[in-house]
């Protein structure tokens, strides 16, 4: 009985060039669907601030306030869930890589090797801009909690810490799609069973957010007052960062 393997995938030069580019061409739009999860529910935030001063320049209703807040989040989301769908669609071919081991023809591993090294200083840039602004974001919070302690100011507040979050997310995940293509390529004998989840991730993580923000403000025993219920956004955004370094830990002791 013949038990021999049957012989591996060979990735050739081209076929490794192509999807270089491609997931070089997708990073910055798995990039972008990231980010608008995490700014997704700053309208919503930002406009129960607002209906706080309804009684002066703006007549703006609560109850309208946190309808056209969710309305702008899903759509945010929808945006994004596209945007993943459409990423992952086009490197369809190429699943193998993430799925079994394979080899690659000559000269594909230094070819790979030299675009890494080339990449590496852009890599390390953008992890360390990303770090400084998850880092930073939550200065403008602490500053308002300093000097005014005044609920619009604070929401405010949170509205800015989930942006300069999501901006900082930009960029470890534009940089991680990236130099995680070249890994996979270089990493040819190794048992595959790492498909990117970071986009489903990212989405079921904001809507479970949205899912228990709804609940904690509008149901049976919330308050009705969205205003108030800001720290549930604080927490979630700087949870998120640590979920996705998280994600990347674990996928590199893998």
């Amino acid at each position: 009985e013949d038990d021999r393997r049957p012989p591996l995938r060979r990735v050739t030069i081209g076929e490794a060039s192509d999807y270089l580019a491609l997931r070089r061409t997708a990073a910055p739009r798995i990039a972008l669907a990231t980010m608008l999860c995490i700014f997704s529910p700053i309208a919503l935030i930002g406009l129960a601030a607002v209906s706080e001063l309804s009684a002066s320049a703006f007549p703006l209703r609560e109850e309208t306030a946190a309808g056209i807040g969710l309305c702008v989040l899903m759509i945010l989301v929808a945006i994004a869930v596209v945007l993943f769908l459409s990423c992952g669609n086009k490197a369809k071919e190429y699943e193998f890589l993430e799925k079994e081991p394979f080899e690659t023809e000559y000269g594909v591993t230094g070819m790979v090797k030299e675009r890494q090294k080339a990449f590496k200083p852009t890599y390390d840039r953008m992890n360390t801009i990303g770090t400084v602004l998850c880092v930073l974001s939550f200065v403008p919070l602490f500053a308002v909690m300093a000097v005014r302690q005044d609920g619009f100011f604070m929401t405010m507040a949170v509205c800015l810490l989930l942006a300069v979050v999501g901006i900082g997310v930009y960029f470890f995940v534009y940089g991680g799609t990236i130099y995680s293509s070249m890994e996979k390529l270089l990493d040819t004998r190794r048992e595959k069973s790492r498909k990117s989840i970071t986009g489903p991730v990212s989405v079921i993580y904001w809507l479970v957010a949205t899912a228990i923000f709804i609940i904690y403000t509008f149901g049976p025993k919330g308050n009705g007052q969205p205003r108030y219920s800001w720290i549930i956004w604080a927490v979630a955004g700087v949870l998120y960062a640590a979920v996705l370094a998280g994600i990347k830990l674990i996928r590199n002791r893998k």
